[in-house]
Order: structure tokens, then sequence, then C-alpha cells
């Protein structure tokens, strides 16, 4: 495939996934994906497996029924409800394809789930586990304003997402006016206890001012603002993992802090080269009611 080609597809199934996002609780339909791609079906269907792997049906279903597991964890929602806001016109339809998915229906999941975290909050405990052990700090609540951003999709390991943040700093270099070195952040898309590796979904991004016009696989976001619970973590990266861990599976209950339905996110605070990894600063941007 010719560069100038893929680039174009490429902005083409941004735009496509960004729209399926924020969309996801209603009931789209592959021709109104398409329209946001400005392709036909046959040939968005057709590229979007080739550049993500995965077909839209398949895309689809995961992130919502994902969704949905976390909803029945981290809410008192009653099944209809998440089923609703996942983006299924009826409990049934929701519970058939969520017990095809996960081999358990809601019921049994929101039950399992909730015993495992209580047993996962216990190990903690006895562990000595705890905001301080893990170089946390306590959480903040902080209104943000909506955020600008331009980004680069990552998908798969977290482990390779430096290569995505190089591509996009280098971006910044020829196509921003920098004073100072830019703002990056970190758009998490998904819980790795959940999605496979091959899926994880995640945005390296840098702070902008305004819109910016996409450009191949450089594309553009806005962050809905809103309020936020901020966890400041001094560390390396290896580190995250237990961080989030230990976050939503104890801060969220301790604090009694209802999750948002939106994406968490990542603010490099202190970064490499010009810190050892003990010293990277991150805040963590948790979105709550």
């Amino acid at each position: 495939m010719r560069t100038d080609t893929k680039n174009s597809y490429l902005e083409s199934i941004n735009k496509a996934i960004d729209y399926i996002e924020k969309n996801i609780d209603t009931s789209i339909q592959l021709k109104d994906i398409a329209l946001q791609a400005n392709l036909s079906q046959y040939h968005f269907h057709r590229i979007f497996k080739s550049l993500t792997g995965d077909t839209i049906k398949d895309f689809l279903t995961r992130i919502r029924l994902e969704k949905a597991a976390i909803k029945l964890k981290h809410s008192n929602d009653e099944i209809g409800q998440i089923a609703f806001d996942c983006g299924y016109q009826n409990h049934e339809t929701f519970s058939r394809a969520f017990k095809d998915y996960f081999n358990l229906s809601p019921i049994e999941y929101r039950h399992t789930i909730i015993e495992l975290t209580l047993k996962k909050q216990e190990i903690f405990q006895n562990a000595g586990i705890n905001l301080n052990s893990l170089n946390i700090s306590q959480p903040k609540i902080k209104m943000v304003p909506d955020l600008h951003l331009a980004y680069i999709r990552h998908n798969g390991s977290y482990d390779k997402v430096e290569a995505s943040f190089q591509k996009l700093m280098l971006w910044a270099v020829s196509n921003l006016v920098l004073k100072l070195k830019p703002v990056t952040i970190g758009i998490v898309h998904d819980n790795p206890d959940l999605t496979d590796e091959a899926f994880i979904r995640f945005d390296a991004c840098i702070l902008v001012t305004k819109e910016i016009k996409s450009k191949g696989e450089i594309a553009y976001k806005k962050i809905k603002g809103g309020k936020f619970a901020v966890f400041t973590y001094k560390g390396a990266y290896e580190g995250f993992y237990p961080v989030y861990d230990y976050i939503y599976n104890v801060c969220l209950f301790e604090y009694k802090l209802e999750l948002e339905d939106e994406p968490a996110f990542e603010w490099y605070i202190k970064t490499p080269p010009f810190n050892k990894p003990e010293n990277y600063v991150t805040d963590f941007y948790v979105p709550i009611k």
C-alpha cells in the first residue's frame, strides 16, 4: 500500500473510531460509521480489518461489553440501564451477548467481581500495600476544562507506546510553534484484565491550544472536561499496573468515588530523558461523577 494511500485510510479510520467511541451508547450501524470515514461500507469494512486487525462487529461488541463489565463492578445501576447505556436496546439481547463473551450472565459477573475485589482488598491489606508503599498521593478532586489534543492511536502492548510518542514529538517539532517541551498525555481506554493485549487501545497525545486538522496517523480529539480524581505517582512506568490495580480495586471504593463514562488519562510531569525512572512523576486522572 502506498504511503499516501495508507495515510488517507488511517485518517478515515481514526475519524470512524473516534465516532464509535463517542457514540457507543447508541444503536450505530455500519453505514453510519462508514459515512464518518467517507468510504463505502464495503471498502470501509475491508480497510478497517486490514489496519486494526478487527472487524467492526467484533470491535463494537468488545468495547460495549467491556464497558458493561466495568459498570457492573463500579456502579449500582440495574442491568437494564447498563444494557441501554452500552448500546443495547433490551435486557435479553444484552444478557445473551454478555454471557457469550464472558461465560457468565451479567448478574453472575457482578457477584463474582464483587467477591474478587473484596479478596484483592484483603490481599493488599495483609501485604501492607497502600498509597504510601506504592508512592501514590492521596487523591485530589479537580475540575478539568476541555483539552485539545494531537494524538497517535496505539494498539497492543503498553510496552511499545514509546514509539508512538517519538513519532508524535517529531511531528510536533515540524508542525507546532514550540517554546517549551510539549505537554504529553496518555489516554487509557481499556483494562488489561479484561482486554486481550493485542486489542488494547492507547492514545499517545500532545496538548495543543486549539483544534488542528488531522493528517494520516496524526489525529485530533477533544477530551471532554469534567470532574476527576487525580492521583500523583512517583516512579518508573513499569509500576503503572500496580498503581491502577490499587486505585480501581481499593481507592474508588474507599473514597466512595463513582466512575464517569469517560477514559482515564495520564499526565506526564517528570519524564525521560532528563529524569531517572525512580524520579518520574505522573498524574493519573480518573473521571468521576
